[in-house]
């Protein structure tokens, strides 16, 4: 296990969304992400003691860290589960957990990840993997080894948003034939080689790199499975906060809140109503709450956050 203060990090939009979170100081709350437990903890303290949190992690090491950080509140009012939020219905069941007053959702890879060699970072060299669970699921190492250049191109194209999606696939397949790429540096050598030139060089690896993460860890299925059993466990009056740091994600929540509060979606043509759908809550942002520039100054990796709120009406 990692030392105490290696998950460390400063929790991205604390105030804003746990002000839209929190409706009842003794409610029954869910961390999907929890991460290095700065929200938990401020969510605790928020919290009275009939209060109560479960935190989800499918890393291992943020739920031991949270472990020791949190201790004093382990078994009392607070649970931890090494799971992925996609099985927040089936742990809710498990718990015996009817509803929650509010689910937060802080999205995206640690900073503790993508600090260590963990093989999340192109800044650092180490294995290529890039599970959340490493008993899980196959490893980034075997994507780019493996997969043909059109399996790579439509990653890189759907999960990374990369204009150079098929020169860098072919470049992974040319450097692959020479020896297999094992390393995190390995690969940022392979997309070097597609050209394009140093300048964008970084903003490249980002989106490759964030692309290969989310098709080994499924991240998009995850949201969609998560986000709904979130909004269907949440009480009247209950509120889902999502904290999401790329177009992807963002994407998914505001269609899901869009289309949980929707009345009606029959074709605008229709003269009567057929679908008998009834909308399941309220939109709480109009627009995605985004960092001040303070809070961007202070933690860089802030930059890119949007906030999305909406609450459960029946």
């Amino acid at each position: 296990m990692h030392e105490d203060n290696v998950y460390a990090h400063a929790p991205v939009l604390l105030r804003e969304s746990l002000d839209l979170l929190i409706t009842s100081p003794a409610g029954v709350y869910a961390d999907a992400t929890i991460g290095g437990g700065g929200h938990t903890e401020e969510i605790l303290r928020r919290l009275d003691s009939r209060g109560s949190v479960i935190g989800f992690d499918a890393d291992a090491n943020a739920i031991g860290a949270c472990e020791k950080r949190l201790h004093e509140e382990l078994g009392k009012r607070l649970r931890l589960v090494n799971k992925n939020f996609s099985e927040i219905q089936s742990v809710a069941a498990n718990e015996g957990i009817t509803g929650f007053e509010g689910v937060l959702f802080d999205l995206g890879v640690s900073s503790f990840q993508l600090d260590t060699a963990a093989g999340f970072s192109y800044r650092s060299d180490s294995p290529l993997d890039m599970r959340f669970q490493r008993d899980r699921g196959i490893s980034a190492r075997e994507i780019v080894n493996e997969y043909s250049a059109e399996e790579l191109t439509k990653i890189f194209r759907e999960y990374g948003e990369e204009p150079m999606s098929r020169a860098i696939a072919q470049a992974i397949v040319r450097q692959r034939a020479r020896r297999s790429i094992e390393t995190t540096m390995q690969l940022r050598d392979a997309v070097a080689s597609a050209g394009g030139g140093e300048r964008f060089l970084a903003k490249r690896l980002s989106r490759i790199f964030q692309a290969l993460r989310i098709a080994v860890n499924e991240e998009l299925e995850a949201l969609r499975k998560g986000l709904q059993g979130a909004v269907d466990l949440a009480k009247p009056g209950g509120r889902v906060v999502v904290i999401s740091y790329h177009s992807l994600e963002d994407r998914i929540v505001k269609n899901m809140f869009r289309f949980e509060a929707a009345d009606c979606i029959c074709p605008p043509h229709t003269p009567v109503c057929i679908c008998g759908k009834v909308a399941s809550v309220k939109i709480l942002t109009r627009k995605a709450m985004i960092p001040g520039e303070e809070e961007v100054r202070a933690n860089p990796r802030a930059r890119s956050a949007k906030l999305r709120a909406a609450e459960k009406i029946r």
